[in-house]
């Protein structure tokens, strides 16, 4: 830790990204599918937040477009873009 991170109440840019589980009902049956959530914070305001399914076995292709996000978001918290990865 070299005292840059951000955390509750510091202003400033963050991202984080969990594993989370959706839950779908299809012809009334419950399925959960894992995934990962990237969520994009300014100045502790939720701003933005993008879910990419991850499966049981992800692909290639798959494991490029969860790359992919993540890049785009840690870019957009330590550069001069404004707009969010994921906000709509």
């Amino acid at each position: 830790m070299d005292g840059t991170e951000h955390g509750p109440g510091t202003p400033g840019r963050r991202v984080r990204v969990c594993l989370q589980h959706r839950q779908v009902r299809i012809d009334g049956a419950a399925l959960s599918y894992p995934g990962v959530l990237i969520r994009s914070y300014d100045n502790d305001e939720l701003v933005a937040q993008h879910w990419i399914p991850l499966g049981t076995d992800p692909s290639e292709e798959d494991d490029e477009r969860f790359i992919e996000e993540l890049h785009r978001a840690l870019r957009w918290q330590s550069g001069p873009s404004r707009r969010p990865p994921g906000a709509e």
